[in-house]
């Protein structure tokens, strides 16, 4: 009695992993009944058949619903949990409920859950894995391929956190089947800037590095996030590199002006600054840094005859330039406000140096005039600037031009 109710048990767990097995082959028979759906769904869209191509399509869900629940029961069950055969199934399954949109609401995770099942495969059975790579590999291509397709529509709209997230998975993908997918990693770092999340792409940037695909911008890009992390030690060593790999490459130039600058050490590149301004004569950028490095009043190299000649030179290339004109004025009307204070705070007796010093003072006035009238010309509307003319016409008793402006 006991051996009969024994092999009755045996004889049930046959049958149910029997059923099992059977729901793999349902799976897989789903989707290939689904996949018919879809072909003549595509053949009645060529044909302008809307109406018809939507029917099939909806025939084709309703076959990859089935489908989906019959290799999710197996993928869990015992007997067929551990077969390659089931996640190479799997695979293909959730691969085609991602690559059509009208599958969507079927898995919103889909491609992932396709890449796992591929990985799946390969540590149940590298021997089948190998045997099938070609079609794994085709479908993970195109997932990848699909991936980075969305990247670039989200980064088109701006949603720079999703197309993050998008080229990220792109590259993983090509790498699930030893590929480098470098444009991938470099775009989501460069989303990850945008998105402020300067130390993910800092790792995704050295990824590109390590992969031997170091271009300029890797090396431009790196710098300009270790700024961002305050890193200021890694972001000199890091333009230093790249300048010597890419000493022709002016965004790293210009990188290089940013760095040092931000560390308050533009003296040690002022040669390489003047020697770039003057390979570049109808570039004004150049001596629009020169004038501002030679501008600030707290570095050894201020010079205010240095900062005029840069900011004229800048003038004479461009003379739409009308930050030249602010700054150049600026300076001057600064310059003139340090002489009247100073002339302000002399004894009474002091006459003769008081009348100098506020001769210098207005003299420099008369100096920073031209220009801040350019730059009213050039900026009609801007508050600033009108307030700062006024404030040269009222000095220099100009009454007339002041009234002008009120």
């Amino acid at each position: 009695m006991k051996k009969l109710v024994f092999t009755l048990a045996i004889a049930l767990i046959g049958t149910f992993a029997f059923a099992q097995n059977k729901e793999v082959v349902n799976a897989h028979n789903y989707r290939k009944t689904a996949q018919q759906y879809i072909d003549q769904a595509e053949a009645f869209k060529s044909q302008n058949k809307v109406e018809k191509a939507a029917k099939q399509m909806d025939n084709a869900k309703a076959m990859m619903q089935k489908s989906k629940t019959s290799i999710d029961a197996a993928s869990v069950h015992e007997s067929t949990m551990n077969q390659p055969k089931t996640w190479h199934y799997y695979a293909v399954i959730y691969y085609t409920i991602g690559i059509y949109p009208d599958f969507a609401e079927l898995d919103g995770e889909a491609f992932e859950k396709a890449l796992t099942a591929f990985g799946k495969v390969m540590n149940l059975d590298p021997k089948y894995y190998s045997q099938n790579a070609g079609e794994f590999q085709q479908y993970i291509t195109s997932i990848g391929a699909t991936y980075y397709d969305m990247g670039a529509r989200d980064f088109n709209e701006q949603n720079f956190e999703n197309a993050y997230k998008n080229f990220k998975k792109a590259y993983e993908a090509a790498a699930t089947i030893g590929g480098t997918d470098n444009s991938a990693i470099l775009n989501a770092s460069i989303c990850a800037m945008k998105i402020e999340k300067y130390q993910e792409a800092v790792d995704m940037l050295n990824t590109l590095v390590s992969n031997g695909a170091d271009d300029a911008i890797c090396y431009q890009n790196l710098t300009i996030c270790y700024r961002s992390l305050g890193e200021n030690d890694k972001m000199i060593e890091t333009i230093q590199a790249g300048r010597a790999k890419y000493p022709d490459d002016m965004n790293l130039m210009n990188e290089m002006i940013n760095s040092y600058i931000a560390v308050h050490r533009e003296a040690e590149i002022l040669d390489q600054i003047i020697e770039t301004a003057e390979k570049n004569p109808t570039q004004p950028v150049y001596y629009f840094i020169l004038g501002t490095i030679y501008a600030n009043s707290e570095s050894e190299l201020y010079d205010v005859e240095k900062t005029l000649q840069s900011y004229d030179r800048v003038i004479e290339i461009d003379p739409t330039y009308v930050d030249a004109y602010i700054n150049a004025g600026s300076i001057l009307i600064d310059k003139a406000a340090e002489k009247y204070t100073t002339a302000n705070d002399l004894p009474f007796d002091k006459v003769n140096e008081y009348n100098a010093m506020m001769a210098e003072g207005k003299a420099f006035d008369e100096k920073a005039l031209p220009y801040v009238e350019k730059a009213h010309e050039l900026l009609p509307d801007d508050a600033a600037i009108k307030q700062a003319l006024k404030t040269l016409y009222v000095r220099l008793k100009m009454n007339d031009k002041a009234m002008e402006l009120n």
